[in-house]
């Protein structure tokens, strides 16, 4: 036990020495491998503890909360676990509750250093002014007080009367000081004074980058208010070092005004570069990860007028040239593409997409919004962004909306207007047949419903010629909570999350305004998978290696799916119509095996409705196969009359076909009395007469075939006789 002890005791102060070096993964599985070593009390609350300052450190409160109490309740008179539930309580708005813990933890033997400080800052945000610079005062006589504090202390002082620190520079608007403390009365003004410091110590030649990301930093935590300098106050916090106050203060003014492309551009770029967090397996799912919310703000920008505006005004003065509005398609291009080289591997981003096509998806999005005219609302400029950057600034309500009255309802996508095969009247098979699945019809623009939903990534494979990658997309389109509770319950795969999901309206805000919602995205998902199915049947026949029996599976699921959506006509019809297009090409090519197999595995799958389109065709190709073998210099006759008796049988006024066919047996009957088999040719010479007077019946008094035939007669005639002889 003393070993175990002892072994728990390295790996709690293991992890907190890689807590401390910022990893956290490796901090994660060092706390628990110490608790897993059933430690003492001690070395349990400091695992514990550990766990928790992880979590508040990613912003999960409710996980930190829990590790924090667990400790608090193994080790009752520590004080370390009552400093981070104050901590952590503060963070959640409960400034009470957080100086109580603060005030118990300073009854201890001994406290934390900085709790003091803490529970003066929990007392600015609750208004007690007093009571937060005594506990200032003293944890400066404790030698504890950093520079944050020293400001913090002087702003109080300067709220009472006493001397303001020396500022130079413009303030923002202050709140004058009232009578009663309150919320209202010191935080937002001892705020703004430290805000005031920090542009103070920008100004001049030599800025001092940390020190202004201090003083905007605890101004945040004070009073968070992003003003009319939000950009300014992001790119110092970011500068500064302080990338999580920076990416906070950008993304509250974002919400705030979505049209604001200086904010956004901010934003984007602390974002690309913020390190992703490591989900949690046993905690709740993290909020959206730096690499999505980074896609959201960049896809935003790529349709921002705005933006591109301030980009080609600022190249012009720089390289004092004229930057027309004509070359912002190439910009925004070349935009996308160094975003995407900067977005993290795919192992890395902590996304449940490749960052590459979350970026794609969301820049397609963008593009069918601004072709809609974009969002509008309250903010002015009206929105032109994707999916993501509509649930990241909390406006799936107002899309749904959109949406749903028919906003924007003249769209196309570039596939469609190449094609001529829009999803608002069928999934198209890129050959100008399409599978005719109409019931997207009841929306106003199917199109930027789908893009602005978890089929988008779908949608965006179909249209890059990938339909294999959009059925494994399709295959999934549920949260990661509906998955959880779905295997837990050991019940079927649903096709969508369930009606009472809270994640559902904002991994589809497309769908968030419609009052079936989850109905319809079941059955276009339905849809777009019958569409990847027809069209993966057509590239494994037109691949360089064709497989038929791979393409007529894919078929017939297809045919299976188009039942469900009754659609099985129109179906039938596409698929005979990318069957014949493949066959033709094939055939213009000279392969005329492949054209073959190419309309035998359409002719096995679909009804006896369809096949007379292909038997025409079928019937030619075979034809045209047997007589080139039986022209060739060493001709297999026995593939040749294979090939013609099924070119006859599927279509028996074909003229050429049943001339072609006598001969070739009339060629094998030769090569058999040759070779010594009198009654191999026997047989032969029989069906050719059947075979040709057969024929006679279709086209009676043809001259070729009639000359033919009665040959034919003569020789048979002649092979009888000698073989009445050989048995005399």
């Amino acid at each position: 036990m003393a070993g175990g002890a002892a072994g728990a005791g390295g790996a709690a102060s293991a992890g907190g020495a890689a807590s401390a070096g910022a990893d956290a993964g490796a901090a994660e599985r060092s706390f628990r491998l110490a608790l897993s070593l059933a430690p003492g009390p001690g070395v349990t609350a400091r695992a514990r503890v550990g766990l928790g300052r992880l979590q508040l450190a990613a912003g999960e409160f409710d996980g930190a909360l829990a590790e924090f109490r667990l400790a608090h309740d193994t080790a009752p008179d520590d004080s370390a676990p009552l400093f981070w539930l104050g901590c952590a309580l503060a963070h959640q708005g409960e400034l009470d509750a957080a100086e109580a813990h603060f005030t118990r933890c300073l009854a201890g033997a001994t406290p934390h250093p900085r709790t003091l400080v803490q529970r003066a800052y929990a007392r600015v945000a609750a208004g007690n002014r007093d009571g937060a610079r005594a506990d200032l005062r003293a944890a400066e006589r404790d030698g504890v007080l950093d520079d944050e504090g020293r400001w913090v202390a002087a702003v109080l002082s300067g709220v009472r009367g006493a001397p303001e620190p020396d500022v130079q520079g413009t303030s923002e608007p202050e709140p004058e000081p009232q009578s009663t403390p309150g919320p209202a009365c010191g935080a937002p003004r001892i705020a703004a004074l430290l805000r005031k410091a920090g542009l103070a110590a920008l100004d001049g030649p030599d800025p001092d980058w940390p020190r202004a990301a201090a003083l905007f930093g605890a101004a945040w935590d004070i009073a968070p208010d992003t003003g009319s300098r939000a950009a300014l106050y992001g790119v110092a916090l970011a500068v500064g070092g302080r990338r999580t106050h920076a990416v906070d203060v950008l993304d509250t003014a974002a919400r705030r005004d979505p049209s604001d492309h200086r904010v956004t551009h901010a934003l984007a770029i602390a974002l690309l570069n913020s390190p992703a967090r490591e989900p949690r397996a046993d905690g709740p799912p993290p909020a959206a990860p730096p690499c999505e919310r980074a896609v959201a703000a960049w896809g935003t920008l790529l349709y921002d007028v705005s933006f591109w505006d301030r980009v080609r005004l600022t190249a012009g003065r720089r390289y004092g040239v004229d930057v027309a509005a004509d070359l912002v398609p190439d910009l925004r291009a070349g935009l996308r593409d160094r975003v995407a080289r900067h977005l993290p591997h795919e192992d890395d981003s902590g996304s449940r997409v490749p960052p590459d096509v979350l970026l794609q998806r969301e820049a397609d999005a963008a593009r069918l919004l601004d072709e809609a005219g974009g969002l509008p609302g309250p903010w002015g400029t009206p929105l032109r962004c994707g999916p993501l950057a509509i649930a990241a600034l909390g406006r799936v309500r107002e899309f749904g909306v959109f949406t749903a009255t028919g906003g924007g309802a003249a769209i196309t996508t570039g596939a469609d207007a190449e094609t001529g095969t829009g999803t608002g009247t069928g999934t198209g098979t890129g050959t100008g047949t399409g599978t005719g699945t109409a019931a997207d019809t009841d929306l106003a623009h199917p199109t930027l419903v789908h893009t602005f939903s978890e089929l988008g990534f779908a949608q965006l494979q179909l249209t890059a010629g990938l339909p294999g990658d959009a059925l494994a997309a399709l295959a999934e389109l549920r949260c990661r909570d509906c998955r959880a509770r779905a295997r837990a319950a050991g019940s079927a795969a649903a096709p969508v999350c369930e009606p009472d999901c809270a994640r559902f309206d904002a991994l589809n805000p497309g769908y968030a305004g419609l009052p079936d919602r989850h109905r319809r995205l079941a059955r276009h998902a339905r849809e777009l998978a019958l569409h990847a199915r027809v069209t993966l049947g057509r590239d494994h026949l037109t691949a360089d290696r064709p497989d038929f029996d791979a393409a007529a599976a894919c078929w017939r699921r297809a045919l299976v799916h188009s039942r469900r959506l009754e659609r099985y006509r129109h179906t039938q019809a596409a698929v005979v119509g990318l069957a014949l297009a493949a066959a033709k090409d094939a055939y213009r090519a000279g392969r005329l095996t492949r054209a073959a197999g190419t309309l035998e595995t359409a002719r096995s799958v679909i009804g006896a409705n369809e096949r007379p389109r292909l038997d025409g065709q079928l019937a030619r190709v075979l034809a045209d196969r047997g007589i080139r073998e039986a022209n060739r210099e060493d001709p297999d006759l026995e593939a040749s009359a294979r090939d013609l008796r099924r070119s006859v049988a599927i279509a028996p006024r074909l003229r050429r076909a049943q001339l072609s066919l006598g001969i070739v047996l009339h060629g094998l009957a030769l090569r058999r009395w040759g070779s010594g088999s009198l009654s191999g040719a026997r047989t032969a010479l029989e069906e050719a007469v059947g075979q040709l007077t057969a024929a006679l019946t279709h086209f009676p008094d043809d001259p070729e075939i009639t000359e033919q035939r009665n040959r034919i007669q003569g020789e048979l005639d002649f092979v009888r006789e000698q073989f009445d002889e050989s048995w005399r």
